[in-house]
């Protein structure tokens, strides 16, 4: 297909999409030419997600629909979540609130549905990433998607280069034939030199979405959801094994090899600093991080020559993946104003909207319409195409979740338990704070 046939294929789904909003319901035209005459009152978001240039975006749209005012109100990420429970509580809740998957199993009951019959499943599917469909329940849309935060890797080129090695390796076990060149030790035995930070939890940033990483390229969702239209129950599947392969075992004994000191994997250990500091001082090949991560470590070592790429992969997988963080615009089922709070969650979430919110907060969009443009911008570009690959799985409690997965690695590189008494562990302690 041409540039031409892109653009001109981009353009009919843009208009297609506008076309369902307006027909479905969520965006109306009462009896004029625009939808400002539809759009009024005032609807208030809350989120956690800052940048001056977001308040830009809902400016427009109050420019747009004169008869609406529009407030977006950053909220603290430590306390975001009880502080919409309590004003949810009270009565005082946003209109609108930004919602990440680990907030589904918990908001649920906060949230108003978006009905299949105003917006069907099939477009919401057609417009959005795959990994957006964490967001569809049997009766309704959760939320409409925003923007989304992949995990990717970040490599040193210069540590590449000055080993001799041209190339970036692309699935987990290649990674095995680099460990000997790109891991340096003094002659004490101490590690200077990491080719990449696996194998252990505590000074590995990420170190949940990695493992999530590994076990949604394995096929395990870890957390599935039965959804009969009446009743939602979460359960735990991270034991669960239907094709007898033992394939969560593996993926964990694959993990714990990398800090294993008699292996010749051996690349990480406890007493090295965080991974992201490891590669910010120019001390590690790979880092496995988020693509929200870029501006961070350009601002803490601006001379460290990098390069980014996706995330590895699993060997002879036909289908990649990665964890993305997919952010939502949910609506309170008890607002006040649901038809402009619905109005303006499709507003944001379609077009020029979506495109200057993905910017407003340099991340990638999750409309397809606008990840078939690829950036010219090497790094925007892997981002993108991170993002089309984004998965995401319904955290009960992502507090909760951290300490399981650290007890589940700790229990298996102490010998404190097999590693399959290890996961189920791990499961019944899910099973815990699912049921709290």
């Amino acid at each position: 297909m041409n540039n031409f046939q892109t653009v001109l294929v981009a353009i009919f789904l843009a208009f297609f999409v506008f076309a369902v909003l307006i027909f479905s319901g969520l965006l109306k035209i009462g009896g004029s030419s625009s939808t400002s005459s539809a759009l009024t009152g005032k609807v208030i978001v809350w989120g956690t997600l800052d940048s001056s240039d977001i308040y830009k975006v809902f400016e427009t749209a109050n420019e747009v629909n004169k008869n609406l005012t529009v407030t977006y109100v950053v909220k603290p990420e430590a306390t975001y979540e009880q502080s919409l429970i309590e004003s949810f509580a009270n009565g005082t809740g946003p209109d609108l609130f930004i919602m990440k998957p680990d907030m589904i199993s918990r908001f649920e009951k906060f949230t108003y549905k978006i009905p299949y019959q105003s917006y069907t499943e099939r477009v919401y599917r057609d417009n959005f990433i795959d990994g957006a469909d964490v967001y569809l329940a049997s009766d309704g849309i959760m939320g409409l998607p925003l923007v989304v935060d992949p995990m990717v890797m970040y490599y040193n080129k210069s540590i590449f280069s000055n080993e001799g090695v041209s190339q970036v390796p692309q699935t987990w076990d290649e990674l095995f034939n680099f460990n000997s060149k790109l891991t340096k030790k003094k002659d004490d035995g101490t590690i200077s030199q990491s080719m990449i930070a696996l194998g252990r939890y505590d000074n590995i940033t990420h170190a949940k979405d990695i493992l999530a990483t590994l076990f949604m390229q394995s096929g395990n969702s870890i957390i599935s959801r039965i959804d009969n239209g009446t009743t939602v129950t979460y359960s735990p599947v991270l034991n669960s094994d239907i094709s007898g392969t033992g394939i969560v075992e593996t993926v964990l004994n694959f993990f714990v090899e990398f800090s294993n000191p008699s292996n010749s994997a051996y690349t990480w250990n406890r007493s090295l600093p965080s991974s992201l500091d490891m590669f910010t001082s120019g001390r590690e090949a790979m880092y496995i991080g988020r693509a929200s991560e870029l501006f961070t470590i350009q601002s803490i070592n601006p001379n460290l020559s990098f390069d980014i790429t996706q995330i590895l992969q699993t060997k002879g997988v036909d289908t990649k993946k990665t964890y993305g963080e997919i952010y939502a615009l949910a609506t309170n089922k008890k607002s006040t104003n649901i038809n402009a709070a619905l109005n303006v969650a499709g507003l944001l979430t379609t077009g020029d909207n979506a495109s200057n919110f993905a910017k407003a907060v340099s991340l990638p969009p999750v409309l397809r319409t606008l990840l078939a443009v690829k950036p010219t911008d090497p790094y925007l570009s892997t981002f993108f195409n991170s993002a089309i690959i984004s998965k995401s799985w319904i955290d009960p409690n992502s507090v909760g979740s951290d300490a399981i997965f650290g007890e589940l690695i700790q229990n298996i590189l102490s010998n404190k338990l097999s590693v399959s008494d290890s996961i189920n562990k791990a499961q019944s302690q899910f099973a815990q704070i699912i049921g709290k």
